[in-house]
C-alpha cells in the first residue's frame, strides 16, 4: 500500500536521483540536465526547512513533493519514470493540497515543466503567465497558480 510520509534527511540522495531521473524523462540533453543540477538537489537544509513529502510502497519512494511556506511555491512535484501513469502524480498533488491548507496557504505558484502543464490544468491549476527559466537562459515555461477553494477527498 502506497503510504505518504514527511522527508527525512537520509532520503535526500533517493529524493535528488528521483528529480533528475524525473526531469531526464523527457529526453532532455545531457547540457540541459548538468544545467539544472542544483535546482533538482534536494539538500539537508530543503528537509528541515520546507515542506517535503513523499510516497512510498514497500520502502521505494516512489514521488515526492517540495512546497515551500515562506514563498507560498510548489518548488518540485516528481514521480519516478517506472512509477508514471499509475495515478500517484494525483495522489501527491491531493497531499499539497491537504498540506496548504494544514500550513494556511490559501494559494500557491509554481513553474510547470512544459511536458507537465496538461496535468496541471487538469489538476486545477490556472496559468498565469509564461516566465523565463533561471536556469537555461531563453527557455520559457508557464507560470501557474492554484487556489485552495476546495479540498480533494481521500
Amino acid at each position: 500500500m502506497n503510504k505518504i510520509r514527511k522527508a527525512k534527511v537520509e532520503d535526500v540522495t533517493t529524493l535528488t536521483e528521483i528529480a533528475f531521473k524525473a526531469k531526464g524523462y523527457w529526453g532532455y540533453s545531457d547540457d540541459f540536465m548538468k544545467a539544472w543540477k542544483n535546482a533538482l538537489t534536494i539538500t539537508v537544509d530543503d528537509i528541515q526547512s520546507k515542506v517535503i513529502y513523499l510516497l512510498e510502497d514497500d520502502m521505494a519512494i516512489k514521488g515526492f513533493y517540495c512546497l515551500c511556506i515562506e514563498t507560498n511555491e510548489l518548488e518540485t512535484l516528481f514521480v519516478a519514470p517506472t512509477y508514471k501513469g499509475q495515478g500517484l502524480g494525483k495522489r501527491l498533488w491531493n497531499d499539497i493540497l491537504l498540506k496548504a491548507k494544514e500550513y494556511g496557504v490559501s494559494s500557491f505558484q509554481f513553474k510547470s515543466d512544459p511536458n507537465e502543464y496538461e496535468f496541471y490544468i487538469k489538476m486545477g491549476a490556472k496559468r498565469i503567465i509564461y516566465v523565463e527559466s533561471t536556469v537555461i537562459p531563453g527557455r520559457i515555461y508557464p507560470l501557474m497558480e492554484y487556489t485552495l477553494a476546495h479540498l480533494p477527498t481521500k
